[in-house]
């Protein structure tokens, strides 16, 4: 019995047209789908025949345990972290590499066994009967392939990738499922493709993910690459003949730099961060301290600070708090000002809150300055970004009812117009990922062009850590201001 319906049939799905007028365009689109998976699923099986059935118990049977040995000692770097797995690296990184790229130089008494060649292709002359036309065919296309570091422009769950190979340019659609569930756009992985069957898959990826940050360090890389090739722009055959154990060295070096290099976290003077509370005694009236101190407000009227403090029941201030800011800032010319601290008085005490050791010091020296005699330093407590972020959480989990400032409608405009002056100012700022150029000098040529995605990717990772804080970067602007695709 024929149940396929006629191009002029009416449609199954109820809706009275006929079958070429309705949903004709979404079973073919189904059917290439299918066809599709299943050349996929039948390449990722073919990989496993060849490297479990063949080459695999070929190793075992009939090479020493020295070959092995001399392969990793080329492979893997003498000091890897703690934190490295190695069993995760041996399996799933170092097996494909040893047994179709490694050339061993020496038949380790082995015969019929040539030293110049990889174990694949050693298998492949001697036992070629054993293989399929299939399975030969993979052994002589994995000959083709090269190792390069790839960045990740998009992710279809479950379907496949959209790669760009940093060191040749070139953008490539990978055929994937597992790994769209880990991976996201602006990573980097390290790995090689197979393309067989209209179909392109990765084979022998590395397990670790290189983080976005070290984009512009790849740049960097394969600009040494090219002075090495003679100033000639890199070819596969390059990566592959020539350049692959510097491509394994650099992954490496990368992975050990990722676990071990810290983030330098600073505040928008480029100080390193330090969270620290300075207090001190005070020996005259909150109003007075107040008056005194009102240079560091950047203001004239001490009363839009004294409408907001806290009073006794007696009509009293019992709490004042108000911003020390000075003029300009140094990373941002655009901005008005910069806030260099929070200052709070309590009656007879005053409290002093900065970022930095380098605004502590000057804050201290600025109190001295105003309030002389009036004022008594006593203990200045610091506190580390991880512990600022903990006694941060616990204090808004018990002021959940206070209303935060920063939620007040005026206040996030304020905010939303800083940060429209600060990436405005940015796209004319020397940026030193852009080798000092401006964003906008580095639209104007080809590394400049590679650098500036390379940083927009990362700003990308960045605004996903970000929530709603209102300077994420607008990546959109800035590519339509640099005339990025």
């Amino acid at each position: 019995m024929n149940n396929k319906i006629g191009r002029n049939e009416l449609c199954h799905c109820g809706s009275g047209k006929k079958f070429k007028k309705c949903c004709i365009q979404a079973t073919q689109v189904s059917a290439i789908l299918e066809i599709s998976d299943f050349e996929w699923r039948k390449l990722r099986q073919l990989e496993g025949i060849v490297i479990d059935k063949h080459l695999s118990p070929y190793v075992a049977r009939e090479l020493s345990s020295d070959v092995a040995k001399s392969a990793c000692a080329e492979f893997f770097p003498e000091d890897l972290p703690e934190e490295i797995d190695q069993s995760l690296l041996f399996s799933n990184f170092f097996m494909p590499w040893f047994l179709f790229n490694w050339v061993p130089f020496d038949n380790y008494d082995v015969k019929q066994f040539d030293p110049e060649t990889t174990i694949a292709q050693n298998y492949l002359k001697r036992y070629s009967d054993r293989l399929s036309s299939a399975e030969r065919r993979f052994i002589e296309t994995m000959h083709t392939t090269y190792y390069s570091f790839y960045s990740i422009l998009e992710v279809e769950l479950d379907k496949q990738l959209m790669v760009k190979d940093i060191m040749l340019g070139t953008t490539h659609h990978i055929k994937e499922r597992s790994g769209t569930h880990n991976l996201k756009r602006g990573d980097i992985v390290f790995s090689r493709i197979l393309t067989m069957n209209e179909q392109s898959i990765f084979i022998g990826m590395a397990p670790y993910i290189v983080q976005t940050r070290f984009h512009q360090d790849l740049i960097d890389f394969k600009r040494w690459l090219i002075e090495e090739n003679d100033d000639k722009d890199l070819i596969f055959e390059d990566l592959r003949d020539v350049f692959e154990l510097d491509l394994l060295e650099y992954f490496f070096a990368l992975i050990e730099r990722s676990f071990k290099q810290t983030p330098i976290l600073c505040n928008t003077d480029g100080e390193l961060l330090q969270f620290s509370k300075s207090r001190f005694k005070l020996s005259i009236s909150p109003e007075e301290a107040l008056r005194m101190l009102l240079p560091l407000t950047l203001s004239k009227d001490s009363q839009e600070f004294l409408n907001e403090a806290t009073l006794d029941k007696a009509g009293k201030i019992k709490k004042l708090e108000f911003p020390w800011l000075k003029k300009g800032n140094k990373q941002n010319k655009s901005w008005d000002n910069t806030v260099m601290g929070h200052i709070t008085i309590e009656q007879d005490k005053l409290s002093l809150e900065t970022n930095s050791e380098n605004r502590t010091q000057k804050g201290k020296k600025l109190l001295s300055k105003y309030l002389g005699e009036f004022i008594v330093f006593q203990q200045t407590l610091i506190e580390s970004p991880e512990q600022k972020l903990k006694s941060s959480d616990k204090t808004s989990i018990k002021s959940k009812k206070n209303v935060d400032p920063n939620e007040l409608p005026e206040i996030k405009e304020q905010i939303k117009a800083m940060a429209k002056a600060h990436w405005e100012n940015w796209l004319n700022l020397p940026i030193p990922a852009l080798d000092n150029e401006t964003p906008k000098e580095a639209a104007r040529t080809k590394l400049g062009r590679e650098r500036l995605e390379a940083l927009l990717l990362q700003f990308e990772r960045h605004n996903l850590d970000m929530d709603d804080n209102l300077f994420k970067a607008d990546i959109n602007y800035l590519k339509g201001e640099l005339g990025l695709d």
